[in-house]
């Protein structure tokens, strides 16, 4: 190639350099736009695992493993808190504890907020202690239910009323005329496993309508504030099967206590508090507990609040701070668990089909050492048996 050729070709790539300079300086700044904002997409797109989560906590309390298998639930549970847990969600070995579990967290959701202060209770602590007086509570309705919602008893305690029909919604009920019914009756629900959860006792109460009321242990919600559920799943005339040695005539609440266990002051409450609800609307029922010791140290209480408001005849009546249940903020709860109620402890990791085995508890290493027979000592080398010389009439023959 000429020199002039030359000339004229570097002076051509010099005039379009500037071009290509700027067409690489703007993809270059593209990229450099183009790569923060992919990580940043890759930053905030939701795992498969967050996904799962968010739509787990949208789903609604009562919609909780409904019409799910019941393969990995507890079936015989040692324990309140011996029930599988899937997704964060106990799931019981029948779809009616189920619902009846569902029932009681969206009501608690549903009226959760801020407590009544102390100066809503000054008329309680003053002239009314230990709710030993006449009392304003909730009224049953013509339909039987009593208006679920949360009775506050102290700025940090409440008892928490929850509806779960035991029926499909449109079916009746078969109900006793009012002056047909002659007791109240407290019941407790136990047996030797210790499992005094209400939900699965639910489960257990298949057929007919056992008991229109069941009474929990109390329990802390995620505020830290204590707690006791009636949960009422019929209304409270129904026709029902329990106390047969009073005819099963009138209404009655199982309440979640062993024998050997001392009862709950909060529960005791609960107890009080409904029999007069009770009461107050069928004013002839007698309140008895069913029988020998069963029910017996709630009645007791009973009694003992009884009498003093009897005292105190001519007292103003006290009216508890009630915190209504919406119907639709019930439906609609949502969320998880532990925003509703301090978590409870998962299942141990045993077969289901074990669960009904209590495995011995292990004996101590000495004293295992100790209970054990000594062995046999050598005291002399080993001989040849001699067969004894026989005597006449002694039975041995040579």
């Amino acid at each position: 190639m000429r020199w002039i050729d030359l000339k004229a070709f570097f002076l051509r790539y010099m005039a379009r350099l500037p071009a290509a300079c700027k067409r690489v300086a703007a993809v270059v700044s593209a990229g450099a736009v183009a790569l923060p904002l992919a990580v940043l997409a890759v930053a905030v797109m939701p795992t498969a695992g967050a996904a799962q989560t968010n739509a787990l906590d949208a789903a609604t309390f009562k919609s909780r493993h409904i019409g799910a298998s019941r393969e990995q639930a507890s079936k015989m549970p040692r324990g309140e808190g011996d029930q599988a847990r899937i997704d964060g969600w106990p799931l019981y070995r029948t779809e009616r504890g189920q619902a009846a579990f569902n029932d009681a967290m969206a009501t608690l959701k549903a009226t959760d907020g801020t407590a009544p202060s102390p100066q809503a209770f000054k008329d309680v602590s003053r002239n009314c202690p230990e709710l030993a007086c006449k009392l304003t509570l909730p009224v049953l309705a013509n339909d039987g239910w009593i208006p679920a919602g949360r009775i506050w008893v102290s700025p940090a305690e409440y008892v928490l009323i929850a509806h779960s029909p035991r029926n499909r919604e449109g079916q009746g009920y078969r109900r006793r005329m009012t002056r047909s019914m002659q007791y109240f009756v407290f019941h407790e629900f136990h047996n030797s496993t210790r499992n005094t959860d209400m939900y699965d006792t639910v489960s257990s109460h298949g057929g007919s309508v056992f008991v229109p009321f069941y009474l929990g242990k109390a329990a802390f919600d995620a505020k830290g504030r204590r707690f006791v559920i009636v949960l009422q799943v019929a209304p409270y005339d129904v026709f029902s099967v329990h106390a047969s040695n009073l005819g099963s005539n009138g209404p009655g609440v199982e309440v979640a206590r062993n024998v050997s266990d001392p009862i709950d002051p909060l529960q005791n409450t609960a107890g009080v508090l409904l029999a007069t609800i009770v009461k107050t609307a069928v004013p002839h029922l007698r309140v008895v507990n069913h029988r020998g010791r069963e029910g017996l140290p709630m009645l007791e209480a009973y009694e003992r609040r009884l009498a003093a408001s009897r005292a105190r005849a001519g007292a103003v009546a006290i009216r508890l701070p009630f915190v209504l249940a919406a119907q639709q903020r019930v439906a609609t709860a949502a969320g998880r668990l532990e925003q509703v109620v301090l978590a409870r402890g998962a299942s141990p990791p045993i077969p289901v089909a074990e669960r009904g085995i209590v495995p011995p508890a292990p004996v101590p290493a000495v004293r295992a050492a100790s209970a054990m027979p000594s062995l046999p000592k050598l005291i002399g080398s080993i001989r040849l048996a001699v067969r004894p010389a026989s005597r006449s009439g002694d039975g041995y023959r040579r």
